[in-house]
């Protein structure tokens, strides 16, 4: 069922234009820093297991969305939308990482998505004012819009 439910978000058909060139995964950056999965390897496994391998690893969470894959992709496969999907299945599945859930929680807290407290000091000795306010109620109802209130209690 959950396989159904991405193929309604995203097009399978779209994948099979990849002739495995590898130019998003030479470009990519989250490629260059950490063994992420890779876009080449994402439409691999979705094309020729399940999705469902995708979804499982935490290697998803990696990809930082740049679009850059996208950009060198010479068949315009939007690679970006397919691990937005894939996150969302991730997400919807109970799948998400404890830095992300950590993030999300500190977000609905504070409105901010890291702890900036020491941050003032140092605006302060480049000659910055301090950050201003962020309206904490505005930022859980869009949380709570996207249905992340499911995910993660805050």
């Amino acid at each position: 069922m959950i396989g159904m439910k991405l193929w309604q978000h995203f097009s399978r058909e779209a994948l099979y234009e990849c002739y495995q060139c590898a130019r998003c995964t030479g470009s990519c950056p989250a490629m260059e820093v950490s063994p992420a999965i890779g876009p080449r390897e994402t439409i691999l496994k979705c094309l020729n297991h399940d999705h469902e391998d995708v979804v499982k690893d935490e290697r998803l969470w990696l990809c930082c969305t740049c679009h850059v894959c996208e950009d060198r992709c010479p068949q315009k496969i939007p690679i970006s939308e397919l691990l937005v999907a894939l996150r969302n299945h991730a997400v919807r599945r109970g799948n998400v990482p404890d830095r992300l859930i950590m993030a999300i929680e500190l977000l609905a807290k504070t409105g901010r998505s890291m702890i900036v407290h020491q941050l003032d000091d140092m605006r302060a000795y480049h000659g910055l004012g301090p950050l201003p306010p962020v309206p904490v109620d505005e930022v859980r109802d869009i949380l709570k819009a996207t249905g992340l209130d499911e995910v993660v209690e805050f």
